[in-house]
């Protein structure tokens, strides 16, 4: 009765887990890292910003409450960056362009920057200073430091600090009291119940 059966277990075993919280979004920020690094940035963005909801959704007043418990906010919270991140971040562009605009020293300041690395990788340049000519390396590390001193004086930092200050404290706001379960369903299975 006893036969000898032979059964290839050879193979590999992708076991992933999927992820809950806020462990989900940082493996998120990993993978939009990779791809900024390997140049799929503009795919990306116009990829995201397709997915953007509709205004009057996303300003429509009768659905800003206030949440009724902390487990429930930090649902709503989650529920509401992942649904409206598209509008998040045309919000985050238009602060952007917003402080570029009343701020011509600083538009003038990336400008120049933008054509100096144009210009920098444009084609084989040589700089020579005196009788020593900078390397490729040399030379994008002039370059660099020209620019953020360029930057530095046009108050880059202050801009910066102040769109991202202002983006954060809009985008909390949102995402706290706008009320998620006005929202379509999502894929997951009971995504508002309260655990009690």
């Amino acid at each position: 009765m006893a036969e000898n059966v032979n059964i290839d277990l050879s193979g590999e075993i992708n076991a992933t887990t999927e992820k809950k919280g806020l462990q989900k979004y940082v493996n998120e920020v990993e993978l939009l890292l990779q791809h900024v690094r390997s140049g799929a940035a503009p795919a990306l963005v116009l990829g995201l910003l397709s997915n953007r909801r509709p205004w009057t959704q996303f300003i429509a007043t009768e659905n800003f409450k206030s949440p009724a418990s902390i487990p429930r906010l930090t649902r709503r919270f989650y529920r509401n960056i992942e649904y409206f991140q598209a509008n998040y971040l045309v919000v985050f562009l238009g602060l952007f362009a917003y402080c570029l605009i009343t701020s011509p020293l600083l538009l003038i300041a990336m400008v120049a920057s933008f054509f100096g690395y144009r210009k920098l990788t444009s084609g084989p340049n040589t700089w020579k200073i005196g009788s020593w000519e900078l390397s490729k390396t040399q030379q994008y590390a002039v370059y660099a430091a020209a620019s953020m001193a360029l930057c530095w004086l046009a108050g880059a930092g202050a801009v910066l600090f102040w769109v991202l200050g202002a983006t954060v404290t809009v985008v909390a706001l949102h995402a706290s009291f706008f009320d998620a379960e006005s929202l379509p369903p999502s894929d997951e299975q009971f995504p508002m119940i309260e655990q009690v």
